[in-house]
């Protein structure tokens, strides 16, 4: 998504909405379990000194005001916010050219209620120019909003030019480039902070253009301002580089990368991190999946297994996306490239690439540079980019050189498929324009994908790949329909698909599970037949649990109809199904018993005043019990929520006698994506 403005004010852009507003509504707006993932949006303010322009660019909205929320949901973009016009313009008693960027929203501002809970941004964060107030990993710009249980973990980078050094951005954050009248907690960032805005050090003065590791400017001293907080949440002063802090609990803690990963629970920097988030249900919920003790935090509160997936899949590049200047390039800090001088010299408007060719591994993806060497005249120039190899792939494919951008690098992807045939490839990307050739890059592709077989299925020829480690054993077994040129894959699942399913087993161990992805270039009418190899690791673990075929597609696992157990003369079991139409990644599992609810909950009076002693009968199948407790007369003043240690029963102290107090208790079993629970009593 691209944008410029030229003479407007508050625009907003976001790659889900502009704009959400409850503006003269008597009711709120609700931006609730929805995300983006890929690509990037690039906003330039043009225009003459005096023009005017106020944008706010976020990956997922831009901008969000009068009562309007983002709820469990998350950004996975590059948002690049550039201005060339004057910040001191003025409409009225208005300031303009004070332009936002955030990896999630833009601007959350104007009226208490626009707040942001249980979600997250993973992209870069650009801002160059004069007129940006604010950059920030999440949100650019919060004011009277509350951000609740969320966190970036993209770069957040600002950078003035030389002649515009006299406006710095006001904030540039890891989380939160400028923050006011707000409530900050159970939050944090990891992102690095690349800034020529003075970074607010230990003993540094408060003031407007600062950058710092989780929030970076506030609004404390502005007329009916009250003083934003900032409580249990915390900035990776490993990653980011700052390590210093000005007014503790006022701008977040600094944690190392260490300290951020190692606890597994709510345990350490996030025992207070549960927090009630849904004021319909009494009680805290618990909104984190802290992985192992190398991973960080992910929300798993209102997020289903696909937002999980995405969460923990592979912090993204900036080589992942293709900005409109190379200054945006904010990860890789290289120096400039060497050029190459690409022939021919056609009309003084030569093409310079920074490689002369690129050489990459079947199903890998590269970038190059490319930018004119003298500016076009009379109208911009439009440059097709074209690849003579359908396997070859590139993004865009086209880019646009004018006189304000000629020699700016731009960025182009280059991706290779993976394809039937065990033979090296090459490519000429070649950049062409309405008349003239611009010159090119050649592309060598090595074959690296091992495991290629040609098999003969019911007398037609198939290429079957196998990417994991041989005998993997899994067979595919096609019908007389088979087209002649169908191709069956075989490999690993897929990065990001998650290794248990509610209600199922698919192995605790690396032995005792068994996952493979296939897919089918071309549709058999009648289907496939699929055998995966039981390890007798899974065996063991299912004991007297019948075994099933799974299917995870659309971040849901189903079970497979009609899959059996088969026996083979060499004592090796397979789990087969036919008829498969549908293809995606298979699993091997068996079926847990069904959870049960817990029954006769009751309480009892304690051993001393304002104590209690809760009992139940233990849910059905259960590894653990969880119990949620309030005050009835006021909600805050009493509220508990912990893991019952023993299976039946949990005393609770220190409560007000005559008081009434409510209670509820859950049976669970499983973690992360296998979590379940019952029903609550």
């Amino acid at each position: 998504t691209t944008g410029s403005a030229d003479n407007e004010n508050f625009i907003a852009v976001g790659a889900l909405l502009g704009l959400a507003t409850g503006w003269e509504a008597t009711g709120s707006v609700g931006i609730t379990g929805s995300w983006v993932d890929g690509g990037g949006i690039t906003f330039t303010m043009i225009g003459p000194r005096g023009a005017t322009s106020r944008p706010n660019v976020g990956c997922l909205l831009g901008r969000m005001t009068a009562g309007a929320d983002v709820i469990s949901s998350g950004a996975t973009c590059a948002v690049n916010l550039t201005s060339t016009l004057d910040p001191q313009a003025r409409v009225g008693d208005l300031d303009t050219n004070l332009g936002t960027a955030g990896g999630l929203v833009g601007t959350a501002e104007f009226q208490t209620g626009n707040d942001i809970t249980a979600s997250y941004a993973r992209g870069y964060v650009s801002c160059h120019g004069t007129g940006v107030k604010a950059c920030g990993g999440l949100a650019g710009s919060t004011s009277g909003s509350n951000t609740t249980s969320s966190y970036a973990t993209g770069n957040v980078s600002n950078q003035t030019t030389s002649d515009q050094s006299n406006y710095p951005s006001h904030g540039v954050g890891g989380l939160l480039g400028f923050y006011a009248a707000g409530a900050l907690r159970e939050s944090y960032a990891r992102g690095r902070i690349t800034t020529t805005v003075p970074i607010l050090a230990t003993g540094g003065a408060e003031q407007s253009g600062t950058a710092h590791g989780l929030i970076g400017a506030r609004g404390e001293g502005q007329t009916n301002t009250p003083a934003a907080t900032a409580s249990t949440s915390y900035w990776d002063s490993t990653v980011s580089g700052i390590t210093s802090i000005n007014g503790a609990n006022r701008r977040g803690n600094p944690q190392t990368t260490s300290a951020l990963q190692t606890p597994t629970d709510y345990t350490g920097i996030y025992e207070t991190w549960r927090h009630e988030l849904d004021a319909n249900q009494a009680g805290e919920e618990e909104p984190w999946d802290f992985g192992t003790s190398t991973d960080y935090p992910i929300l798993t509160w209102g997020h289903g297994a696909a937002s999980l997936a995405l969460q923990r899949a592979p912090q993204p590049t900036a080589a992942q996306y293709t900005p409109s200047y190379d200054e945006m390039l904010i990860a890789e800090e290289e120096e400039e490239p060497e050029e190459y001088v690409a022939p021919p010299i056609v009309y003084n408007l030569n093409i310079r690439f920074n490689v002369k060719g690129l050489t990459l591994d079947e199903g890998e993806s590269a970038t190059y540079q490319v930018r004119m060497s003298q500016s076009p005249v009379g109208h911009p120039a439009r440059v097709a980019i074209t690849s003579n190899n359908p396997d070859v792939v590139v993004s865009p494919t086209a880019v646009t050189f004018s006189s304000a951008n000629y020699n700016q690098w731009q960025t182009v992807k280059v991706s290779t498929l993976r394809d039937p045939n065990d033979t090296d490839e090459s490519a000429t990307i070649a950049h062409r324009g309405p008349s003239l050739s611009y010159g090119s890059i050649l592309v060598t592709v090595n074959d690296t994908w091992p495991g290629a077989a040609v098999e003969t299925v019911n007398g037609h020829t198939v290429t079957t790949r196998h990417t994991l480690d041989a005998p993997y054993g899994v067979t595919v077994t096609a019908p007389d329909t088979l087209d002649t040129n169908t191709h069956i894959t075989i490999a690993a699942p897929p990065p990001g698909t998650p290794q248990g399913a509610p209600g199922y087993g698919l192995g605790q161990s690396a032995a005792a599970r068994m996952l493979a992805d296939i897919r089918v270039q071309g549709t058999p009418a009648d289907g496939l037949t699929i055998c995966l190899p039981i390890p007798a690791a899974l065996t063991t673990e299912a004991g007297d649990h019948p075994l099933t075929l799974l299917r995870y597609a659309n971040g849901v696992w189903t079970p497979v109809a009609g899959a059996e157990r088969q026996d083979g003369d060499d004592g090796a079991a397979t789990l087969c199904a036919a008829g498969i139409t549908e293809y995606g990644t298979f699993a091997a599992a068996y079926t847990l018993p069904a959870l049960g609810a817990v029954s006769d909950f009751a309480a009892a009076a304690g051993d001393t005043p304002g104590t209690i002693t809760l009992t139940w009968t233990p849910g059905a199948n259960a590894e653990r019990h969880w119990l949620a407790g309030v005050k009835q007369s006021d909600l805050s003043d009493f509220a508990v929520w912990a893991a019952a240690d023993a299976m039946g029963s949990h005393t609770v102290s220190n409560l007000e006698p005559g008081a009434t107090y409510i209670f509820t208790v859950t049976a669970g079993r499983g973690a992360g994506d296998t979590r379940q629970w019952s029903a609550w009593a």
